[in-house]
């Protein structure tokens, strides 16, 4: 009974979204969160929906696109509920397509249907300064040399490796750490 009540306020007072790259959208209740001194800077939102979700996916709201940020184990009484923030930031990454042949030539050299080519994508992220200052090698390292992005662990975002180097505000970073701690996000650490 209050699964059926909480559809028909998702239907009645649910807001269009769409999950990951569906093009249909869908409804859900957003609410959003009060600011902490801990994270003053995000605008992070709940998400109350009766469609399953799980942390990683990526909700767009009014051409915003949100990162599912909490884990979200199952469905809590009638809902799914979990936290989620925007990625407004955009991570620079280029790779090779996979191409296309069914035959080689006499040398057995691919003869392609569709050539493999290179790619640059603009992929949607969260990014953030890292911590405090450190001291390492007797160097003071400001946390301005040192970013944190998250974003959602997909078949693009898995392609990204350690000491590769991309461009981020302008600036180019190299990949140190790649944290997969969090199933669902790749978390970057660069500077």
């Amino acid at each position: 009974m209050l699964e059926q009540e909480f559809t028909n306020l998702v239907n009645d007072f649910g807001v269009p979204v769409t999950l990951n790259d569906e093009t249909t959208t869908r409804k859900a209740i957003l609410s959003s969160q009060t600011l902490s001194d801990t994270l003053p800077d995000f605008d992070d939102k709940t998400i109350h929906s009766d469609f399953p979700i799980k942390r990683g996916d990526v909700i767009t709201y009014n051409d915003t696109k949100y990162l599912i940020i909490s884990d979200v184990q199952a469905k809590r009484s009638y809902e799914y509920k979990a936290t989620i923030r925007p990625m407004t930031n955009a991570f620079q990454f280029t790779y090779m397509t996979d191409g296309y042949y069914e035959e080689t030539d006499r040398f057995g050299n691919p003869i392609w249907i569709r050539e493999p080519e290179e790619v640059t994508e603009d992929l949607p992220c969260i990014a953030q300064q890292e911590g405090s200052p450190t001291i390492e090698s007797g160097q003071i390292r400001l946390p301005e040399e040192r970013i944190i992005v998250i974003m959602s662990d997909d078949n693009i975002s898995q392609q990204i490796e350690i000491n590769s180097n991309h461009q981020m505000m302008n600036d180019t970073y190299n990949i140190v750490n790649i944290n997969l701690l969090q199933s669902g996000l790749r978390i970057f650490t660069m500077e």
